[in-house]
């Protein structure tokens, strides 16, 4: 795992959302299914996204989640920033910096780099169009289950 669970969830929901056709929504209950993603801690990750302005909510019929923006102006590197605050030590020393470093800081520095780096040139729109050819490719060759339709509200 290179980011903290609740990071690499949001990019899994977002990319799964960046699939829907532009203006349809999905419940929290598909996407915890499609995603495999525990439902409760999933809801707290999309209100979260909802707040800082990355998807909109809708309750009852017709509700769901869905992007606010245009998935193709939305970096992962924004999601990123939000959920991975703090850095941590890849070797879990609570006091890993600069000026007291683990064995493995100046290693994970420059891969953090290099990775930060990656991350600010993907944007969701592209994960969604790579995410659902690949579902297509694996459901092709019989080694996925095709997709059931949404449930309805």
């Amino acid at each position: 795992m290179i980011f903290r669970a609740t990071t690499e969830y949001a990019i899994r929901a977002l990319a799964h959302l960046a699939m829907l056709p532009q203006g349809e929504r999905m419940l929290a209950r598909d996407l915890a299914e499609a995603t495999e993603v525990p439902r409760q801690f999933l809801g707290k990750i999309l209100h979260r996204l909802a707040q800082e302005g990355l998807l909109d909510s809708a309750k009852g019929r017709g509700g769901g989640f869905m992007f606010k923006v245009d998935p193709a102006t939305v970096r992962v590197k924004q999601v990123v920033d939000i959920f991975e605050k703090k850095k941590v030590c890849v070797l879990g020393m609570h006091d890993c910096n600069d000026e007291q470093p683990c064995p493995m800081h100046d290693d994970w520095v420059l891969f953090r780099k290099k990775l930060t780096a990656e991350v600010d040139n993907i944007t969701f729109d592209v994960l969604g169009t790579n995410l659902r050819a690949k579902l297509a490719t694996l459901e092709k060759a019989g080694l996925l289950q095709p997709t059931p339709p949404p449930a309805e509200g």
